[in-house]
């Protein structure tokens, strides 16, 4: 209780502080967390990295890395970047966080990516963050969107602005399991509308899993709409059996 009430009067204190300000002070908060909580392992209980990652060095070492962190996407995508293969022990925290509901791991899963993003430098061209949006109702039966934990740890490491509801998911399509890659396009046509401005906004998609691309590209078509110079894609895995992902939207 300790740790939650200094993270709020902290944050409640910042006000309106420019984004390098809140960037620091985001990092002076996580080493006062992490002092007074010590992280620990979500995946096998022993102690976690310091400041504050819930995850030991032992698990990171085997996390199965993306055969293809950098790709190329056509036209709306510029970049797409993952992390690691879906494929044991990243799949395993990933349903965690989806279908168990372990935020813990949501802030476990965008530490990672935001490492990704850092290393390849892609974080120097990007102004904003979007999380894939969830359909409202959808997310009133999970209660939370696993996309949009992640998307607050990697802007808060990486000193970005998080645009939550600024892409919103107006149809509530079928799930995208079990579809092939033709109907995961045609079931995610159109289901999403930008409901901000980004007029000359460098953009990056933020999802958990990339498996035919039809979700985050049809997420970037909308943004485009917007007045996006730039949508790069960001996950944290994507899908081993996929050869190459076809990333652009369907018509």
């Amino acid at each position: 209780m300790l740790a939650v009430t200094v993270a709020r009067s902290i944050q409640s204190a910042m006000g309106d502080c420019q984004p390098m300000t809140r960037f620091q002070v985001d990092k002076g908060l996580d080493a006062i967390c992490g002092w007074l909580l010590p992280p620990r392992c979500v995946l096998c209980g022993r102690p976690g990295q310091r400041p504050c990652l819930d995850l030991c060095a032992g698990c990171e070492a085997v996390l199965p890395p993306d055969p293809c962190t950098l790709q190329s996407g056509p036209h709306p995508i510029e970049q797409c970047l993952a992390a690691y293969a879906y494929a044991f022990p990243v799949d395993h925290l990933i349903q965690l966080l989806k279908y168990r509901g372990q935020l813990a791991v949501g802030r476990v899963l965008g530490v990672l990516l935001a490492r990704s993003v850092h290393a390849l430098g892609r974080h120097r061209i990007v102004d904003c963050v979007v999380p894939v949006p969830l359909h409202p109702g959808r997310h009133a039966d999970r209660g939370f969107n696993q996309s949009a934990e992640i998307a607050r740890r990697v802007a808060r490491v990486l000193g970005l602005e998080t645009c939550e509801g600024a892409v919103g998911r107006v149809r509530d399509t079928r799930p995208q399991v079990g579809l092939r890659p033709e109907e995961r396009h045609r079931n995610i046509d159109g289901a999403f509308v930008a409901r901000a401005r980004f007029h000359g906004r460098r953009v990056a998609v933020v999802d958990d899993v990339l498996t035919t691309g039809a979700t985050v590209g049809a997420v970037a078509a909308a943004l485009r709409q917007a007045g996006a110079a730039s949508v790069d894609v960001w996950c944290v895995a994507r899908a081993v059996h996929q050869e190459r992902i076809d990333l652009s939207p369907r018509r």
